[in-house]
């Protein structure tokens, strides 16, 4: 197993070292470790977590695409779930607008889970990305492990957009959590869509969220994840090189 660990390049980061990244120490139960392949630096810069839906509709497809294409303005780390759907979306938009991006998996990192993710993977890491896990190298997956994972792409970034969801869903989860811990939460909407079809519910955690219908208030939208991530922090990010880098 360590051989096999060493072979992939995967590091072992425990709560105490300088490295962990200090968004997640924001947690009421951080994580002890986390077992990281790719780039380590990556977790301690400003980023911005967009997830979703596993069953996306065209208009969730639409939107994913239309955070995608914010991506290279805004310069910072993207952070989502691998999940089929908006997560990998949200994975294959990054890498279109050559923006590093990390993936929170919900099993051990040498599960191939979500099946048929292994070529995402591989353009993540060498995308500059990381992908990053709590759990033992070959634990599965199952329902409790991907509420806690959502706890941590949460923590991780600066900013939630959270893109096609419903109220009962693994999305949700990581909605109460980033307003747990006071994170900004984009919403968005289109034009067409029923005022009912994204609310701000009493419970739902979305005290710290703003709602956005797209593109009418692309302005507003932008303003507020600037704001959330730090201009400085962006401007620092934009003379990033994802491909020449020593990891």
């Amino acid at each position: 197993m360590r051989e096999l660990l060493e072979h992939l390049q995967v590091r072992l980061i425990l709560r105490s070292d300088r490295e962990f990244p200090a968004r997640l120490l924001e947690l009421t139960r951080p994580p002890h470790w986390l077992f990281v392949q790719g780039s380590v630096d990556r977790l301690n810069e400003p980023s911005v977590a967009i997830v979703g839906t596993r069953k996306p509709s065209d208009d969730g497809i639409f939107l994913a695409r239309y955070v995608g294409a914010c991506l290279s303005d805004w310069s910072v780390p993207t952070v989502s779930g691998l999940a089929a759907g908006i997560d990998q979306l949200a994975h294959e938009e990054s890498l279109r607008s050559g923006v590093p991006t990390i993936a929170v998996l919900g099993t051990g990192i040498l599960e191939d889970y979500p099946k048929g993710s292994s070529g995402v993977r591989e353009r993540i890491l060498a995308g500059g990305g990381a992908i990053i896990t709590e759990y033992l190298p070959r634990a599965s997956y199952s329902g409790d492990n991907f509420v806690q994972r959502n706890r941590l792409q949460a923590a991780l970034a600066c900013i939630l957009i959270p893109v096609e969801w419903k109220r009962r869903s693994g999305t949700a989860h990581t909605v109460r959590f980033a307003s747990s811990l006071k994170r900004p939460i984009a919403c968005l909407r289109l034009p067409y869509w029923p005022h009912d079809r994204v609310q701000f519910e009493p419970g739902l955690g979305l005290e710290t969220g703003a709602l956005f219908t797209v593109p009418r208030e692309q302005d507003a939208f932008d303003r507020f994840v600037r704001d959330s991530i730090g201009e400085t922090a962006s401007e620092a990010t934009k003379q990033l090189s994802l491909f020449g880098e020593d990891d």
